[in-house]
């Protein structure tokens, strides 16, 4: 499923959806995926990858709100601290925030941003595939998903996110039917 996301995005035959630029917006587009999966064939639907497929969106996430919340700390502090566009930070490479001198107050704010926004993109797809309907209008699509495998830290978020939106439920605190949750 990653490779639908990163190259140039998917079709869903009403439409073609371009590459998500954050986690939220993966969120949403996998749920998405699986609905006009289950739509088009019979059977249940699955991502056997959900994690790998996932991390990207953390880490575009992660991006975002360091140049948000590097803004912020130049506004504050009148220092003129930019991003170097060409490096792709990834959420959790300390090393390598560390060796780009980056403030910490700059680089926990955006940890806190996206591990915000990552739960919300969770619950988000928990919520989406047990509201949405399926070809047969009496159900919502039968879905699975694999997670666990990925250890880099934006994998390991989506994972533990999952999980959290699971625990919490639905609206009223609801166990959700679906995604079938198998950890790897």
């Amino acid at each position: 499923m990653a490779w639908l996301f990163e190259n140039g995005g998917f079709n869903t035959g009403h439409g073609h959806l371009r590459t998500p630029n954050s986690i939220s917006s993966y969120g949403a587009l996998a749920a998405i995926l699986l609905q006009a999966n289950q739509n088009e064939q019979h059977g249940g639907q699955s991502i056997p990858n959900f994690d790998y497929a996932m991390a990207p969106g953390v880490n575009k996430s992660f991006r975002k709100a360091l140049k948000r919340n590097l803004a912020k700390y130049n506004k504050f502090t009148k220092k003129k601290i930019e991003l170097d566009v060409k490096d792709s930070y990834e959420y959790g490479d300390d090393k390598k925030l560390e060796k780009a001198k980056w403030p910490r107050e700059v680089v926990e704010a955006a940890n806190e941003d996206v591990e915000r926004e990552t739960l919300q993109a969770m619950e988000g797809f928990v919520h989406n595939l047990n509201t949405m309907h399926s070809r047969a209008g009496a159900q919502v699509p039968f879905t699975s998903i694999n997670f666990g495998t990925d250890t880099t830290p934006s994998g390991r978020l989506v994972s533990l996110d999952l999980l959290q939106a699971t625990e919490n439920g639905l609206g009223k605190g609801e166990t959700p039917i679906f995604p079938i949750s198998i950890f790897k």
